[in-house]
């Protein structure tokens, strides 16, 4: 998509376009787009050439599984081909073999993608743009992004509904078919500056499914104080299951409803009577259409004028969603002699008319039986019967251009949106969109639906002018024609007072029975910290999935999850005690270790046993040692970590390199113990 003279330039040098990039030059956005889809197309060609050739045969159906999120019954070959597209660069750049937390034992290096092991091995095969594509894509996670404006066949403006950011992507084809209000799932990478999607869900998502994905993100900011790219690869089991229920639930016959909202299931009840002339005048009142003196008019009697056979409705005024004057057919009753037999479409309206008649007949009716026809069982030749009718009736066309007709459908619309706004929807979380729009994710909610009706709306020939002008009407109503002020709460200490006390009771919990005193102890030490730490927001998400990952990032640094260790654990019993999933606590654990700097041989959160194995010790010789082969050596003496930080690493080599090497004999004797603690040995950086 084109960057206007006024857009802030993309360089994000904060000025306009036109005083910064515009005149520098640079390859044509449509070349570079050209340039890169083929760099991306031979680069997947080469990483799934790599993986066959080189990994084991399990690899690619063991990240299939996961990919599908482990499904239970076996995956159609229509299902992988629809899904290939978006599969095949999760594969390569997303999925990591993790030997702690798989069944099936692969040789593939662990805990690194596919494009991140062919880089390493095989770098001097790749051309320049394809190591750029690498390093671009290479664990970025993907996202749900609205579509808010575009150029169809050139491409869109994509907003994360995660994170809120917008990018404008160059998508030729996929663009072709994109409303705005559309969503996909996917992942943007940027180079230079052309963005361009580098995997995609196969389908284009409609609005009416927005207000599950914002589900979806009230959960993480129930956990996390704001959404990052960290968050969303913690949550992309939970993304990838909604994209998939969303794509099962499109491709999936509608339930059909009846005016109730029930499911269609017909019934058709059986009875034997002794006077079809007192049922009748027992059950015509249920007619809310006509009264008795006209269904008599309409019956078949015999000599004395008493009714033998009749057919009528069941009916009411209105209906339960909306309140426009209409007459509802509930079901139809037909008399015969001495049989009723009556038919409806639903369960809850069997059990209503069998209360019915056994209140108004009593032992006059006698119930025999009832047959049930699901819509799909019934046969061809019986649904043609049944609109036999219907072709003798005006098309819905032609009886729209009566005005009358037309006047009437107008009521029934706009009463319809008159009582919607304060019906209970479903996918609003039970709530009625006057209560939803109180919040910014429900009035983001409801804007989505209210979008999606529009669409089908705007399909009526007919009266669609009608429903726009009631939506519109509604959206006024709502008050969503106009913008809400943004207000920021602070956070209730009591409230996270009373979450770190339930946290630490857990915590307390799972030590008296896993652990000893002491990694308790530290373990509550750990979660204090966390307390007062604005980054990582304790006050958001699961207590339990707190007090997991706190015991996880003891356990782990403590060497506590090694078999051969003195309390034994495993990751697994931590889980389990808590009711965790492991990949939530590994992730959370993992974000509390970096926002906490929590390191093997930290002395604040290790035992002094572990942390004099990770100490670093000065031979007599002048080589820095770590205190696990201490016992192996003479003489040995402290020298102690002040800091593991990069920069002191650096001061730490430029210093050596003006002294010379470490056992060197012009080495100054009379250095201060300030100067030696300066020295730097960073171990176990990652782990």
């Amino acid at each position: 998509m084109k960057i206007g003279r006024n857009d802030p330039c993309p360089c994000g040098s904060g000025k306009k376009y036109k005083k910064c990039c515009l005149n520098k030059a640079r390859p044509p956005e449509d070349l570079l787009y050209r340039r890169l889809g083929a760099a991306h197309d031979r680069l997947l060609e080469k990483l799934m050439v790599y993986v066959y050739d080189v990994f084991d045969e399990k690899v690619m159906p063991v990240a299939l599984d996961e990919f599908m999120v482990w499904p239970e019954a076996e995956l159609s070959q229509d299902l992988i081909d629809d899904h290939m597209q978006f599969f095949v660069p999760w594969a390569v750049f997303n999925w990591v073999y993790d030997p702690d937390d798989s069944d099936v034992e692969l040789n593939v290096p662990p805990l690194q993608t596919v494009a991140e092991i062919y880089a390493r091995e095989r770098g001097q095969r790749l051309d320049k743009l394809q190591k750029r594509l690498i390093d671009a894509a290479s664990g970025k996670p993907f996202s749900f992004f609205e579509v808010t404006s575009c150029q169809q066949g050139e491409g869109y403006r994509l907003k994360d509904i995660f994170q809120g950011i917008e990018t404008d992507v160059i998508e030729k084809q996929g663009s072709e078919n994109a409303r705005p209000g559309d969503i996909l799932l996917a992942r943007i990478v940027q180079i230079d500056h052309v963005a361009m999607l580098v995997g995609c869900g196969s389908i284009l998502i409609a609005p009416n499914f927005k207000p599950a994905i914002i589900e979806l993100r009230r959960e993480m900011l129930q956990e996390y104080r704001h959404i990052t790219p960290d968050v969303l690869k913690d949550y992309d089991i939970e993304i990838r299951e909604l994209y998939f229920d969303i794509y099962e639930s499109l491709f999936q016959p509608p339930q059909l409803c009846n005016t109730d909202g029930e499911a269609l299931l017909f019934h058709i009840l059986h009875y034997d009577i002794d006077d079809a002339e007192k049922v009748f005048q027992h059950l015509c009142s249920l007619s809310a259409v006509e009264d008795e003196k006209k269904l008599r008019s309409s019956a078949i009697v015999d000599d004395n004028g008493r009714v033998v056979e009749t057919e009528f409705p069941w009916s009411r005024e209105g209906h339960k969603a909306s309140s426009a004057p209409v007459n509802i057919v509930l079901g139809r009753i037909v008399i015969n002699n001495r049989k009723l037999t009556i038919e409806v479409n639903s369960e809850a309206r069997a059990k209503a008319i069998r209360k019915e008649v056994k209140t108004r007949l009593g032992k006059h009716a006698r119930y025999k039986t009832t047959e049930i026809q699901s819509p799909e069982s019934i046969p061809a030749k019986e649904k043609i019967a049944k609109g036999r009718n219907l072709e003798k009736e005006m098309g819905h066309d032609e009886l729209m251009q009566i005005p009358e007709v037309r006047d009437k459908m107008a009521k029934v619309l706009t009463a319809h949106w008159d009582g919607w706004v304060d019906k209970k929807i479903s996918v609003l979380g039970g709530i009625t969109p006057r209560e939803a729009v109180k919040n910014s994710d429900g009035r983001e909610s409801v804007e989505a639906l209210l979008l999606d009706a529009e669409r089908h709306t705007a399909d009526d020939k007919q009266m669609g002018d009608v429903s726009l002008d009631a939506i519109k009407d509604t959206r006024r109503r709502l008050g969503l024609d106009k913008k809400q002020a943004v207000t920021v709460k602070s956070p209730n200490k009591k409230k996270i007072a009373e979450r770190v006390k339930a946290i630490k009771s857990m915590i307390e919990g799972f030590g008296r029975i896993k652990l000893d005193n002491i990694h308790t102890d530290l373990a509550l030490k750990l979660c204090n910290r966390i307390a007062r730490m604005r980054k990582l927001s304790i006050q958001r998400g699961r207590i339990e999935i707190w007090a997991s990952a706190i015991v996880h990032v003891i356990a782990r640094v403590n060497f506590l999850f090694d078999p051969e260790s003195e309390i034994g654990i495993t990751a697994e019993d931590v889980c389990k005690f808590f009711g965790t999933k492991k990949t939530t606590v590994n992730s959370k654990a993992g974000l509390i270790q970096k926002a906490c700097d929590i390191y093997l041989g930290n002395e604040e959160y290790c035992t002094p046993e572990i942390s004099d194995m990770f100490r670093i010790y000065e031979t007599k010789e002048g080589f820095l040692v770590p205190g696990f082969i201490r016992d192996n050596l003479d003489e040995a003496t402290p020298a102690e970590n002040k800091s593991r930080s990069t920069e002191n690493v650096k001061k730490a080599a430029e210093k050596k390199d003006r002294r010379g090497s470490l056992g060197s004999k012009n080495k100054p004797s009379d250095i201060d113990e300030k100067k030696d603690s300066e020295r730097q040995l960073k171990l176990f950086d990652d782990f």
